[in-house]
Order: C-alpha cells, then structure tokens, then sequence
C-alpha cells in the first residue's frame, strides 16, 4: 500500500479572491460615468440605470463621497 504525506502548504487553503463589490461602490462607478458623460446625475437618471428610489436613499450619500473621492485629480 502505498501512501501520500501532505506538505504544510497543500493543506493551507487560499482565500478566494472578493470578486463582489459593494453596491455603494457600484453606484459610485455609475455615478462618475454618467458625470464624464457629461449627463446629469439625479434620482431619475440612476433609476434609469436600474437603481430602486429606496437603494438610491440609502446608498446615494456614501457613493456621492466615494465619487467624489475618486474623480479628484492630481494635477502636478
């Protein structure tokens, strides 16, 4: 009979990598592209892109400050 030892790192399992994002980060995402666009960035136009008036309500204050945060430009 013939047996198999393990080595230690076989047995440690990875991590699968997070390949979901949060949807605040999502809305933030739609947010800037509808902004370069050069659209319009309102209640009307997010439920346009598939967004619930309830999601926008309660996301939109988060994903307005990540929008923000990511659209500044470091211009030196």
């Amino acid at each position: 009979m013939i047996r198999y030892r393990t080595s230690l790192t076989a047995v440690i399992k990875a991590t699968p990598p997070r390949c979901i994002r949060p949807l605040v980060e999502r809305m933030a995402d739609d947010m800037r592209e509808m902004a370069c666009a050069g659209q319009n960035v309102s209640i009307e136009t997010l439920i346009e892109r598939g967004w619930t008036a309830r999601t926008i309500e309660r996301l939109s204050p988060d994903a307005i400050s990540i929008a923000r945060r990511q659209s500044i430009r470091q211009v030196a």
